[in-house]
This record gives C-alpha cells, sequence and structure tokens, in this order.
C-alpha cells in the first residue's frame, strides 16, 4: 500500500481511504462506480465526505473491488463498523438500534412526530362519530385517521385471519391498486384487516408492505403522530424479511416522515442509504427504479432544507438513472421526476422554473391517478405562488376530475384551497364549493 493510503487508515479517514485506494487503482470515479453498479455521484459524495460511509454492504463491496482489507473501512471480523476515531462497534451498523433501544426509538419517533399516543386514541371515537353524524361525503382524512388509528396505536394487531401466502398477495395488490386510483375511502377500508392479517400470518415482507401502504396514505394528511408508527413498523418489519427493494421503499417512507418533523438531514441520510443498497448494473430495472425514486425523494427533502444546489444535483443523479429504464418504468419514473422537480422547484421560490418543467407534461404518462392528481395539485400550488388564484383554483378541478379522492383527501389541497378563500374570492367564484367538498370551512 502507498503512505497515503496507509496514512488515511490509520487515521481512519474513510473518505480518503476511498480516493487512495481507488486512485492507487488507478479508477476514476465513474470506472469505480460502474463495477459496483453506482451513480458516479454516490463516489464522488463519499470522498467529498458528503455521504456517510456506515453501511456495511457498501463498504465491503468496496473493499472487495479495490482489493483492500474491510478493516481499511473500520469494518471488524463480524460485520461491525466504526465511523470516528473509537473502537469499532461490534455486530451492528452505527445508527442501528440495538434491541434494548427498539422501544426507546419507538418512543422518539412519536415525540419527534409531535403528538402523544393518546391524542390519537381521543380523537378516533370523535372522528368515527363525525363521519357517523354527516350529511355530505364522509372526509376520507378523517375516516382513515379513525380506521388506522386502531391497528397502529398501542401493540401491532395479530387477532387478523392467517390467510394463504396467494391470498395475501392479491389483498396486498389490491390495496395497491385502491391507492393508485387515490380510493382513500375504500384503503380506509381494506388496510386495517389486511395490517391484521399480515401480523397473523407471520409474513415478514408482507407485513412491512402493509405498514408502509399505510404510511404511504397517512402522509396525505396533516401530520398527527399515527405516520411514525406505521413507518417504524414498516422499517422493522421489512429488515426481518430481508428484502431490499421492500426495505428500501420502507426506508423511503420513514424518510418523508422525518422531513415532514424537519429532521432533513436524517430523512437525507435514509434516502441515500438505501440507494447503496441497491445494486445498479441493470439487470433488474426494478432497483434502477426505485433509485431513481429514492433520489427524487432526497431531492425534495433537500428542498425543504433549503440547499437548492443539492436538490437540482440530486434531481439530476435522478435523470441519469431513468435514462437507464425503457417501456412502462421509464414512463413512470419519468412522471415521478417531472412532479419532483416541479415540486422542488416550487419549495425554492422558483415558481417560474417549476412551470417550465409544467410544460413539459404532455409528453408524459402518468402510472396511476395519484400520480397525476398529486402532480395537478403541485402545479396549483405553483400557480398560486405566481398570484394566479384563477388559474390555481382551474387546475384543482382538473385535478378533482381526475383524482377525487387525492383532491378531498390531501391536507396540500386544503391549504391551497385556504390561501384562496382568503385571497381572492372574485377570481374564484365556485371556491366554496370546492371548500365543502375538500372539507374546509368557508
Amino acid at each position: 500500500m502507498s503512505a497515503l493510503l496507509l496514512d488515511a487508515i490509520e487515521r481512519r479517514d474513510y473518505p480518503a481511504v476511498l480516493r487512495c485506494a481507488r486512485e492507487r487503482a488507478d479508477w476514476s470515479q465513474t470506472e469505480l462506480a460502474q463495477r459496483l453498479g453506482f451513480h458516479p455521484s454516490v463516489i464522488s459524495r463519499m470522498e467529498a465526505g458528503h455521504r456517510r460511509m456506515d453501511n456495511v454492504v457498501t463498504l465491503r463491496r468496496l473493499a472487495e473491488s479495490l482489493q483492500i482489507p474491510p478493516s481499511a473501512f473500520g469494518l471488524d471480523g463480524d460485520d461491525g463498523v466504526a465511523t470516528g476515531r473509537g473502537e469499532p462497534k461490534a455486530s451492528r451498523v452505527v445508527g442501528e438500534p440495538a434491541p434494548e433501544e427498539d422501544d426507546v426509538r419507538r418512543r422518539s419517533f412519536l415525540k419527534a412526530g409531535g403528538v402523544a399516543v393518546g391524542v390519537a386514541v381521543a380523537g378516533a371515537p370523535a372522528a368515527a362519530a363525525e363521519v357517523a353524524s354527516s350529511e355530505v361525503s364522509p372526509d376520507p382524512a378523517v375516516v382513515l385517521t379513525a380506521r388506522l388509528s386502531d391497528v397502529l396505536v398501542g401493540a401491532p394487531a395479530s387477532d387478523g385471519a392467517v390467510l394463504p401466502a396467494a391470498q395475501l398477495t392479491r389483498a396486498l395488490a389490491a390495496a395497491k391498486v385502491s391507492f393508485g386510483k387515490s380510493d382513500f375511502l375504500a384503503l380506509a377500508q381494506a388496510l386495517p384487516a389486511l395490517v391484521r392479517a399480515a401480523e397473523a400470518t407471520g409474513d415478514a415482507g408482507a407485513r412491512a408492505q402493509a405498514y408502509t401502504l399505510t404510511t404511504r396514505a397517512l402522509v396525505k394528511l396533516r401530520p398527527g403522530g399515527l405516520e411514525w408508527i406505521s413507518a417504524d413498523r414498516a422499517v422493522r418489519a421489512a429488515d426481518e424479511a430481508a428484502e431490499p427493494l421492500v426495505l428500501a421503499e420502507a426506508e423511503r417512507m420513514l424518510s418523508g416522515v422525518c422531513r415532514r418533523a424537519r429532521d432533513h438531514d436524517r430523512a437525507q441520510e435514509l434516502v441515500f442509504a438505501a440507494a447503496d443498497r441497491l445494486i445498479l448494473d441493470g439487470r433488474d430495472p426494478r432497483h434502477l427504479l426505485l433509485h431513481s425514486s429514492l433520489l427524487c425523494t432526497g431531492a425534495y427533502s433537500a428542498a425543504r432544507a433549503g440547499d437548492g444546489g443539492r436538490a437540482r444535483e440530486l434531481l439530476a443523479d435522478a435523470a441519469a438513472t431513468t435514462g437507464r429504464l425503457a417501456g412502462a418504468d421509464a414512463a413512470r419514473a419519468g412522471a415521478n421526476l417531472l412532479s419532483h422537480r416541479v415540486s422542488v422547484e416550487q419549495l425554492l421560490g422558483e415558481p417560474g422554473a417549476a412551470l417550465q418543467h409544467a410544460r413539459t407534461a404532455r409528453a408524459v404518462a402518468f402510472p396511476d391517478l395519484e400520480r397525476e392528481g398529486r402532480y395537478l395539485v403541485d402545479l396549483a400550488a405553483v400557480q398560486l405562488q405566481l398570484g394566479q388564484p384563477g388559474p390555481a383554483y382551474s387546475t384543482l378541478l382538473a385535478a378533482e376530475r381526475r383524482a377525487p379522492g387525492e383532491v378531498h383527501t390531501r391536507a396540500a389541497v386544503r391549504t391551497i384551497v385556504d390561501a384562496l378563500l382568503v385571497q381572492n374570492r372574485a377570481a374564484v367564484p365556485g371556491i366554496r364549493g370546492l371548500a365543502a367538498r375538500v372539507h374546509v370551512a368557508a
């Protein structure tokens, strides 16, 4: 080994270890990334110290490719890893809780969500009563909260029916179809039984998918605390199932929950760690599809944190991954990328740039109504930011025609409608009717 490499190992400067070992092998960052199936930006961020180097699988693959001992990256024989100058940790990755820390982490999730468990319990009967007594269409947000609190608050529900694997798979697929249609009332009816069945059947992979879908539904609502419970259970179950794609998707949703609590660093760490574990050699396009989605999620978190440079860099990386896909996968990733470009620019206070991206939407085939409805709601937010209440209202109506469940449920819509109610009612004469349909007091 070179003196520089030995010195970096001695100092436990892992970005320098990576750079020196790569240069010793006479590889560019792109060449090393290609050998590992990574995007080149992964190696670049590692060497610059912008990405944590604490993923055991990634570090072992780096060591093997660079022909250096795993201990050069702080790994010991039990897959422990040290990220500082102290002794290596035994058997677990830094940042992953030990079993005795599980209850502490769950309580911290609830605390970070800004709500006590008792609030969710106390609110459920009142929510159910509101649904029962309402003469208008039920509020999907209230129904979801009431139904899901029954299976999320307290110990995991295990009183469901034990289903054959094929039947459980079909039930999961049907629930995902309901989500894709933004039919959140149907989803609210199906999810509790699905969660209970997954728990009773003992299928960790199905359990992870059920809780991940539950989280996806809950993040449509204003933060209430339940999303922390479902995201936590999804990650735990996915880790138990040892299915990389299921775990990466669960971590992506947990990232979104962290972002809503303004823990932007943790939100980005989660998606980067999940992205690092994916195999990007092209043999399984699902890894590329999820990689693009993870980078888009990371970009949104960076924008929320006010880091426009990082957000746009991640979107460029997502575009590069999307360019490697074909057919329906390419269309799905492209629609997701467009939607995130619009929402990122809107978050960064650049509605003009967001509108420029939106003008390409006619060439995009949205994979389902949920994604199309979400994009249209984001576009309405852009138009409102540009001081265009009339177009914003018209866009919300278009979204309602395409995906009524998305508009009637999503908290972001209620925020836009609230703003339209106070800004200029003359420009939006039908706003009171829309407000009633999205359950906003006019």
